[in-house]
């Protein structure tokens, strides 16, 4: 009976560590913030990604609108930027064009360690013309 109890207790323990280690990371950093009539050209702050825990930066859009001013807005387009030297140009990684009738985010994939923001680079498809509201960003990295 006592060698039963130690075989129970040793495949619990090796079962809640093969469990443990199932959990998915969570992210190293996140912030949100919005955006008040904005214009194409637009770069959200800057964030360092140290690439400790190998999870996804994900860009979150929540109730984009024109805020007011001209046309209503449908869809925006962002690129994560990768922020360079001085010698070297930014680096593009990724463009994503958002849909505004609902909340809608976007998984960049793994990004190695770094300096990034985000650019606003069209509203309504357009490079310029139109203005943008967001009443919730969330980037997570």
């Amino acid at each position: 009976m006592r060698g039963q109890k130690l075989v129970g207790a040793v495949t619990g323990s090796a079962a809640a560590l093969v469990l443990a280690g199932a959990i998915p990371a969570h992210a190293e950093g996140s912030w949100t913030s919005s955006m008040s009539a904005v214009r194409t050209g637009f770069d959200s702050r800057t964030w360092s990604d140290k690439n400790s825990d190998n999870v996804s930066t994900t860009i979150g859009l929540s109730g984009c609108n024109n805020g007011g001013l001209g046309a209503a807005v449908s869809n925006t387009e962002l690129q994560l930027t990768r922020e360079t030297s001085i010698i070297q140009p930014n680096e593009n990684r990724g463009r994503y064009t958002y849909k505004c009738s609902s909340s809608d985010s976007h998984a960049f994939g793994v990004q190695p360690s770094g300096s990034y923001h985000f650019t606003v680079t069209k509203i309504q498809g357009s490079a310029s013309g139109y203005y943008l509201s967001v009443n919730s960003v969330s980037v997570k990295y």
